[in-house]
């Protein structure tokens, strides 16, 4: 890339632009005749103010959208709060540079001024932060904390309103954008210990930029990143992600680092903190080193909390990772399996005819790989796809399209086959191909064919109901270790409860937080006596996801 214009991106937030601009300014001393320009990327946790604990969500709830922008050659450089970064960027990213930690410290701001002894009894506490949820509780039991979303600005002017007591912002937020002067009480990082990297920006690049890089080692503060590589690297031993209640906090002294630590539990009933001192020029065995040492004396994290995926395995890999990301175990339990079907001499005439539709139309990444298979099988070149118009019913749909080198021309807004069938354009005498699974709803087709279109129905692979006897499913129950299921077809639930059936601890079950990720699957969960049900606002496993952070983290 050139370095004679770069472009930074940020969150839209008046915090996140204040601090790309510190940035910015250091930067531009270093490239006096290149033009330096800030560009806004919206991210999920900007457009989501839904009452969700912040640091219960994982990491990269602020940052996705800036690495996509990134990857994609949108943006050259992104600036994020350090704590917000995940342990693990995509691959083809790196931390370039941690300047100068400003105040790690936490603040409380309050009404009346008043100090945090001396706050009323059940006073309510803004925050969204499950770490200080756990430190404040554990100090005042009687206070009551309640959830508070939006930018600095707004959370003062809630206070203000009088919606809380009391908020707690980090002390570099505050200090950022002029706001010191609202702080009520101080909190020594030993007193209430902050995020892993609090009050530390970090500016992420590409890594095959390699002239970038080298400028922006520049911005490097030594004593600053041996803090926070110790404060991360005791985060990660509790798994990666900011979602569990934990603090740690890094001072360097010469060639000493003292790491002060804590975890609890969400409630504050139990938490434990401790410190220890190594070697500045190794900081992440000082990190690892504490944080085994506290779960050694926190047996509250020892029980493993799981969420059960009903789809088949072998499409879980993905999947299973972003869960495991939240805190939790996954336990694979398939109620259904997918095979493909035999190519007969019909099916064979059927696919020969190809050439003559003018749509094909995706309803599962299923529907494509399977397709493509029985053309190979039916000795018909997948390029006589290439002149056809190809629905899919979602973007995963359509990435599975894409592996194959072909185009996507449609997909609908909400991914379900009502919304396919509702926004299709105009079909009268238009000839469609429709692969699909053998117990798939035919309304797509039905609905197709009201609109005029010539159908030629491909059940083109099988999906069977999956019946087994699992012990370790079934002591999972009896100890009541679930926490959530998932149901991603009405298959996968039919299959389930026939897997169930005859199971103690159906109640348990039934009680469950259970998520589907369309309104089809939910309809017949609902019909089947499941009490809380949750649908993916957007019909796809990012989906679920949200959901699962939403509803039981």
């Amino acid at each position: 890339m050139s370095l004679k214009q770069i472009i930074i991106g940020a969150r839209g937030s008046k915090l996140a632009l204040i601090q790309t601009e510190l940035i910015k300014q250091q930067l531009q001393p270093l490239l006096p005749h290149s033009k330096i320009t800030v560009k806004i990327i919206k991210t999920t946790g900007d457009s989501n103010m839904s009452p969700v604990p912040l640091d219960s969500v994982g990491k990269g709830w602020f940052t996705k959208e800036l690495d996509k922008a990134l990857l994609e050659g949108e943006i050259d450089i992104a600036v994020h709060s350090l704590k917000d970064i995940p342990e693990t960027l995509p691959k083809e990213l790196t931390i370039a540079a941690i300047p100068k930690r400003e105040d790690a410290r936490e603040a409380l701001v309050s009404n009346n001024n008043l100090l945090f002894e001396k706050l009323k009894k059940n006073a309510i506490i803004g925050t969204d932060s499950v770490r200080r949820k756990t430190q404040l509780l554990h100090k005042r039991p009687d206070l009551v904390i309640k959830s508070i979303r939006g930018n600095v600005d707004t959370r003062l002017k809630k206070l203000g309103a009088g919606e809380y007591d009391g908020i707690f912002l980090a002390v570099a937020g505050l200090k950022r954008l002029g706001f010191q002067d609202n702080i009520t009480e101080y909190f020594k990082p030993v007193d209430i210990v902050p995020s892993p990297g609090q009050g530390a920006l970090a500016v992420v690049a590409r890594k095959n930029d390699k002239a970038l890089l080298t400028l922006l080692k520049k911005l490097n503060h030594k004593k600053t990143i041996a803090a926070v590589k110790a404060e991360r690297a005791f985060s990660h031993v509790f798994g990666t992600g900011c979602k569990l209640p934990i603090g740690a906090y890094a001072h360097i002294t010469k060639e000493k680092i003292i790491l002060y630590g804590m975890v609890g539990s969400e409630d504050g009933k139990y938490i434990v903190k401790d410190s220890i001192s190594g070697n500045s020029a190794t900081p992440a065995t000082t990190g690892k080193k504490l944080a085994k040492l506290l779960l050694q004396k926190s047996p509250w994290y020892k029980t493993k909390k799981y969420i059960v995926i009903t789809r088949p395995e072998d499409e879980n890999n993905i999947f299973k990772t972003q869960i495991e990301q939240l805190g939790y175990v996954t336990f694979s339990y398939p109620t259904i399996t997918i095979t493909k079907v035999k190519i007969t001499p019909k099916m064979k005439e059927k696919l020969q005819q190809i050439d003559a539709c003018d749509w094909i139309v995706f309803t599962s990444k299923n529907g494509v790989k399977f397709f493509i298979e029985a053309l190979l099988d039916a000795r018909i070149s997948v390029s006589a796809l290439l002149q056809k118009q190809i629905a899919a019913i979602g973007p995963k749909t359509a990435e599975e399209v894409k592996k194959y080198r072909l185009p996507v021309h449609f997909i609908p807004s909400q991914f379900t086959t009502k919304d396919l069938a509702k926004e299709l354009p105009a079909f009268v005498g238009k000839k469609i191909f429709m692969p699909r699974a053998n117990i798939a709803d035919p309304l797509l087709i039905k609905h197709l064919r009201e609109k005029g279109a010539k159908v030629t129905d491909l059940p083109i692979y099988k999906t069977v109901l999956l019946q087994q006897k699992n012990k370790k499913f079934e002591t999972l129950i009896k100890e009541e270790l679930i926490k959530g299921i998932i149901f991603t077809s009405p298959s996968t639930v039919e299959g389930f409860l026939k897997n169930i059936k005859s199971m103690e601890g159906q109640d348990f079950l039934f009680s469950l937080p259970v998520f589907s990720i369309g309104p089809v699957t939910a309809q017949k969960l609902k019909k089947n006596g499941f009490k809380k049900v949750h649908i993916a606002q957007r019909f796809t496993m990012d989906g679920i996801i949200a959901k699962i952070k939403e509803n039981i983290l």
